[in-house]
Order: structure tokens, then C-alpha cells, then sequence
């Protein structure tokens, strides 16, 4: 079963969490998405999947979220981020075709690139030929990309796509609270608020964020404050 990491010819360490599961994410405005998206995986039904939406709209936690389903399920998965192996070209794809399915987030970098462009159409070829999965992350869908393949844009537009909508600022909130919930931190609204404010409500930076107060918390056996929060993170 893969790990999540990428063909060794690649010399990276993905960014793919092992944590991140369908069950760490607060669903919202999409869980019709979500459900959507977990069926078909749980039926392998599509060859293809584009999830798509705005930066902080969980597209990069739900395709790793996929690859670990897929994994429990026994199968070869396996997460690739094209913000951290575009400069290796297409070449980067070697050897992925030989597994159940693959997840490729950040398709939008490779829009005005002819040559990541030919090299994922013929990949995805490769995958769907075999009966392999692909899915994909963007932050716009597979029509409205400006690739400089159209077939590529017309393989990407072949399967179920998916958007996700950004969480209004009272969702955030509770999204914020639940989290902490969920790692055994106490956070209160007015806390929450705070802390998406100093991210700019980025929600990745707040899931690092979340583990620094926790090992304080811990530590010091203090409740979070805004006043502790601020002495944590330097702020």
C-alpha cells in the first residue's frame, strides 16, 4: 500500500498528511460535495474527479483525504502537489501510472505550460486506459482553466467535478472551535475570531498553528487566552 509519496525519481518530501481524513473536515455549504465525492470513491465509479475552489476551501485536504481512503481500501494511492515538483517538469509523473489512482493538486500552475501540459494529457491517458483513478485540485474548474491544450482541458472536464464554496466568517469560527475540539483544546469564540484574523483566514497555516498551542497548553497548563495565544506565537 503507497505511503503517499511520489515515483523515486523525484527527490521531494510531498506535503501529504496522513491526518488528513474526511472525518477532520467540517463539511459545511459542501457537504452534498463531500458526499458526492465519497461515493464515488467508495465505488470507484469515475475516472476522474476535478475538485476545484478558492484558496482555504479544503480542496488539498479532501484530495488527501481521498488518498488515505483509498489506501484503507487497500489500494495504491498517492498525493502529488504541483506546487512542489512543477520545476521537475512532467517528468515528475514517472511511474505514477502504475497505481490505483493518484491525486495531483495545484493543476492551476501548469495552465500556461505546454509541456506539463502534453506530459499530464498523456498521462491521463495512460491512467484511464488502465482503469485507473485520477483526481484533481484546482482553484478554478477544468472549462474556465486557460490550458494550452484543449484536449487536456477536455479530459479534465470528462469526469464528476466538484466545487467547493468558501466558509462564511461565522462558519470559520465554528470551524475553528470544532477543530480545536477535536485535538482536546478548549477555544472560545472570541479566541477563534482572533485567530482567524491574524491568518487572514487562511486555514492551513491555522492547522500548524493548532499544534503549537496545543504542546503550550499542554506544557503550561493554561487555558487559551488571547494574551496566551499572542505569548505562544509571538505576536
Amino acid at each position: 500500500m503507497s505511503s503517499g509519496r511520489i515515483s523515486p525519481q523525484i527527490p521531494l518530501h510531498m506535503s501529504f498528511r496522513e491526518d488528513a481524513v474526511f472525518e477532520d473536515y467540517l463539511p459545511g455549504q459542501n457537504a452534498v460535495a463531500v458526499g458526492m465525492l465519497r461515493q464515488s470513491l467508495a465505488n470507484l465509479s469515475e475516472h476522474l474527479v476535478f475538485l476545484w475552489g478558492a484558496k482555504g476551501c479544503g480542496v488539498s485536504h479532501l484530495l488527501q483525504a481521498s488518498v488515505n481512503d483509498l489506501q484503507l481500501q487497500g489500494l495504491d494511492a498517492a498525493y502529488l502537489p504541483l506546487s512542489e515538483c512543477y520545476d521537475f517538469g512532467p517528468e515528475a509523473l514517472e511511474g505514477l501510472d502504475v497505481l490505483d489512482a493518484v491525486a495531483i493538486d495545484d493543476i492551476d500552475m501548469i495552465a500556461d505550460n505546454p509541456e506539463w501540459a502534453e506530459g499530464l494529457f498523456h498521462f491521463y491517458n495512460r491512467m484511464r486506459d488502465s482503469g485507473r483513478l485520477i483526481l484533481v485540485g484546482g482553484q478554478c474548474s477544468p472549462l474556465q482553466m486557460t490550458l494550452t491544450l484543449a484536449d487536456l482541458k477536455s479530459r479534465l472536464s470528462s469526469g464528476l467535478t466538484l466545487q467547493l464554496v468558501a466558509m462564511s466568517d461565522e462558519e470559520r469560527t465554528d470551524w475553528v472551535v470544532w477543530k480545536g475540539r477535536k485535538r482536546g483544546l478548549v477555544i472560545e469564540r472570541d479566541v477563534a475570531e482572533f485567530l482567524i484574523l491574524r491568518h487572514n483566514q487562511n486555514m492551513h497555516e491555522m492547522v500548524n498553528t493548532f499544534d503549537l498551542l496545543d504542546e503550550a497548553s499542554l506544557a503550561e497548563q493554561r487555558r487559551l487566552t488571547i494574551p496566551f495565544v499572542k505569548q505562544v506565537l509571538g505576536w
